[in-house]
């Protein structure tokens, strides 16, 4: 007698360990229709399997390698497990009910529902035979309906609606319900981090006042400028060069005029040399304001207020540049577009007039908000 029960042990851990070991779902459900008749003898064993929807399928059967789901008894066993309850109970179809398919199984039918603590119901185990199940043999089988639960639940990943529908009932049922219609009142925004580059919706162009080469560009990519700062810088060394030519120039002019004028006095000569050289002067004071100017313009200064829009400043040193070419645009602080390049992964739909927070490489720290257009 005791060879007989460690034999059956064995067996019944042996199982076990093969369940434990079973690699997927369809070799679990092998395992447990077939080999569970070393355990305790049966005529048939089917396991179903509880789909998202919440009904039971049958996934296998004894004896047969594909379950064939036109076969009336699938139909029938699928039927009887309508309202199956998730605690661990024995339920025998009544006579009346096994009666359309009374020649398909023997007269003693228990269906044993595979319940998981942690996820609700899984499935349910039947077994038929011709001879009734006695206490230790019903006592194997709710044990190993437990293993098979724990084991389904390791290889099956159970959608978040069925554990809930197994979670709820009664006063929770409906209390869950009413937090989640609450919660559904309250917005739930969709986020993505992108770069973004900055584009002016109206934006002033910063263009080169005259032909020449540009030194350098004094301003970051979307840096906030003020009026009046310098933002680019123009090779000047011919325009230094010509202004200072056209002061020495306007100085000799000067003292010419100077020297006639005292002359005059005493040369009619020189006093009729004034008018000319007069004019000679202010030819001279003009070339040197135009120095001057071209030399003031060789620096370009912000027009206005606004954010620099530059790719990058780098790829502008030492290029040459004709009047008019744009080098920069100046946008507007409270008047700019930003242009977000989304992955493809993190596409969303963002309808107009969305919320959007822009943090730009300078000032990551500051966020300026903006909206969806």
């Amino acid at each position: 007698m005791m060879d007989t029960k460690a034999a059956d042990l064995g067996k019944l851990l042996t199982l076990e360990q093969d369940i434990r070991l079973s690699a997927n779902l369809t070799e679990l459900t092998h395992l447990i229709c077939n080999r569970s008749r070393e355990i305790v003898d049966f005529t048939q064993a089917a396991l179903a399997i509880q789909a998202p929807s919440g009904q039971m399928r049958i996934s296998g059967f004894s004896d047969i390698a594909v379950v064939d789901r036109t076969a009336p008894l699938v139909a029938w066993l699928e039927q009887q497990l309508v309202g199956l309850a998730a605690e661990p109970a024995f339920i025998a179809p009544s006579a009346e009910a096994r009666e359309t398919v009374v020649d398909l199984v023997p007269e003693n039918i228990l269906v044993l529902p595979l319940y998981a603590p942690a996820k609700g119901l899984l499935g349910a185990f039947t077994v038929t035979r011709m001879q009734a199940f006695t206490d230790d043999e019903k006592s194997l089988l709710s044990h190993m309906a437990a293993v098979f639960a724990h084991a389904i639940a390791a290889h099956r990943d159970i959608p978040l609606l069925v554990r809930t529908k197994a979670a709820m009932s009664g006063r929770r049922k409906w209390a869950i319900a009413t937090a989640v219609i609450l919660a559904m009142l309250f917005p739930v925004h969709l986020t993505a981090i992108a770069p973004a580059e900055i584009t002016a919706a109206d934006p002033f162009i910063v263009a080169a006042p005259m032909n020449g080469a540009v030194e350098r560009v004094l301003v970051k990519p979307n840096q906030q400028v003020t009026t009046g700062l310098p933002i680019i810088q123009l090779v000047d060394i011919d325009l230094k060069n010509d202004l200072e030519i056209a002061r020495r120039g306007y100085r000799i002019a000067e003292a010419e005029l100077l020297r006639a004028r005292q002359l005059a006095f005493s040369s009619t000569e020189d006093k009729a040399l004034l008018g000319a050289l007069a004019a000679q002067v202010e030819l001279k004071r003009a070339e040197m304001v135009f120095a001057e100017t071209q030399l003031a313009r060789a620096t370009i200064r912000a027009p206005h207020d606004g954010i620099a829009i530059i790719d990058d400043p780098r790829k502008w040193q030492g290029r040459p540049v004709a009047t008019g070419e744009q080098i920069l645009k100046l946008a507007k602080a409270d008047n700019v577009e930003v242009q977000v390049t989304l992955p493809v992964a993190d596409a969303i739909t963002l309808a107009q007039g969305s919320d959007a927070n822009v943090f730009l490489d300078i000032d990551p720290f500051t966020k300026y908000r903006a909206s969806v257009i």
